[in-house]
């Protein structure tokens, strides 16, 4: 657990670096973004230590309106710059340095148990659904209010009600290292 928060905790933080000690100290304290990562955190690792999470799961619903299923995988890096409104289905999956900004829903479809899985180093923009079990490649970006009902292919930007590529060379995979 203390690994995937620092590697959230580091990703939140980056975009105020340079800075120092104290700094890092008042954003842990005043940012929402890592609120609600850590809540996510410490509901995930009641669930996997056979644990009750449900006071994590309803401090995260009052205050930020965000739902995490059963059986959820998210990597590290989580990122949630507007964390309000997010719902992840169960068994659904985030990769490692995801960007998920508020109103972003991965959920299921009808007759489904597999909910979607984003690659990594994937950005949801504002209020972008994925529903059922479909793949979001690594590096994809999914637009404001898009609708993402097929595979998204590495690499790919789509956009739209429903979904649909764009581009299939963003530049999103050179900024992650």
């Amino acid at each position: 657990m203390f690994a995937l928060l620092k590697a959230d905790l580091h990703r939140n933080l980056r975009d105020y670096l340079p800075c120092g000690l104290l700094k890092r100290v008042v954003l842990c304290l005043t940012l929402n973004s890592i609120h609600a990562v850590v809540l996510i955190r410490f509901q995930q690792w009641c669930s996997r230590n056979h644990l009750p999470g449900i006071f994590a799961s309803k401090i995260l619903f009052w205050f930020f309106k965000i739902e995490i299923g059963k059986n959820v995988r998210i990597g590290p890096g989580l990122r949630l710059p507007h964390p309000m409104d997010i719902i992840i289905a169960p068994n659904s999956e985030v990769g490692p340095d995801c960007d998920l900004y508020a109103g972003v829903r991965l959920v299921l479809s009808h007759g489904n148990k597999q909910g979607p899985i984003l690659g990594r180093n994937v950005f949801m923009g504002d209020g972008a659904k994925a529903v059922g079990a479909i793949n979001i490649g690594d590096h994809a970006i999914i637009g404001v209010s898009a609708v993402v009902t097929k595979d998204i292919p590495t690499n790919a930007t789509a956009v739209g009600i429903p979904a649909k590529v764009i581009t299939f060379d963003n530049q999103r995979a050179s900024e992650s290292t």
